[in-house]
């Protein structure tokens, strides 16, 4: 709870892994030797959107673990009310710390995932964060985080959500560190809008083929009525209906009876004259 002992208050930011430098486009780059694990990890898991949280907590791990931070947490933008949605987190203090943008209705994460902008506040209890997120900061500094680095999880048109690093104490992240975690931000976002499209167009495909199945089976049922009833095909359509009415079913339920053979119909018998 805020005001309470947090759990990693005593952490100092970690030490850095060994790191080995490279060239690209003239400028030195320095990255980290444990990137490209990160990078085969998120290819590999993000393949359908149930996955999504637990390759998340596995990122926010490996960032904890790479970056001098003490905590991270991840959380992804409702398209329906644009709240957060919780996905992931290292420890209790970084999950605290995430459910405040709920509870204020501000904070650095929630405008990193609303605007696309990335927030670095290495010291909360300075001007700039107190008079930005006046709650979130103080919330925060009681929880035992002095600094929050959020990131957003977005792409040229859709706002996804916000992954957010955190410090027990005051501290700013070097520009390397910064360009990794974006990095890694960015290719979680890629990977995550993967994931839902990939959802999207299975669940799509299956449906297709319901449909297509569903018109294969009606139309085989009004086949079968046509020949017992000994009427077209529309007809035989118009008494399985009324049979469907009449029983409180579906039409498309008693084709299924009908085309497997459990249900025959009878047409309706002509009234004998009185000659007769």
């Amino acid at each position: 709870m805020v005001g309470s002992a947090p759990e990693h208050a005593s952490r100092t930011p970690q030490t850095r892994r060994p790191r080995r430098a490279v060239r690209s486009s003239g400028a030195e780059v320095v990255v980290e030797d444990r990137t490209g694990g990160v990078l085969g990890e998120l290819g590999r898991m993000l393949v359908v959107a149930y996955q999504v949280p637990e390759t998340l907590q596995r990122l926010c791990s490996q960032l904890t673990g790479m970056l001098p931070i003490t905590g991270c947490w991840a959380v992804i933008l409702d398209e329906l009310d644009g709240q957060l949605r919780f996905v992931a987190a290292t420890d209790p203090v970084a999950r605290r710390v995430e459910a405040l943008h709920a509870e204020l209705g501000e904070g650095p994460c929630l405008h990193a995932a609303q605007t696309g902008e990335r927030v670095l506040l290495p010291d909360l209890a300075a001007r700039e964060a107190t008079e930005r997120f006046p709650r979130f900061a103080a919330g925060a500094l009681a929880a035992g985080i002095s600094a929050v680095y959020s990131f957003p999880l977005c792409t040229a048109d859709q706002h996804v959500g916000g992954l957010s690093l955190v410090n027990a104490a005051p501290a700013e992240l070097d520009d390397v560190d910064l360009e990794l975690a974006q990095l890694l931000a960015s290719l979680a976002t890629s990977s995550i809008v993967g994931a839902h499209r990939y959802q999207q167009v299975t669940t799509l495909a299956a449906t297709t083929q319901q449909k297509l199945t569903d018109a294969a089976v009606l139309e085989q049922a009004k086949g079968r009525l046509s020949v017992q009833l000994g009427v077209d095909p529309d007809s035989a359509l118009g008494y399985l209906r009324r049979y469907a009415t009449g029983r409180q079913v579906s039409v498309q339920a008693a084709a299924v009876q009908v085309a497997a053979g459990r249900l025959r119909l009878r047409g309706r018998r002509r009234r004998r004259t009185d000659d007769q």
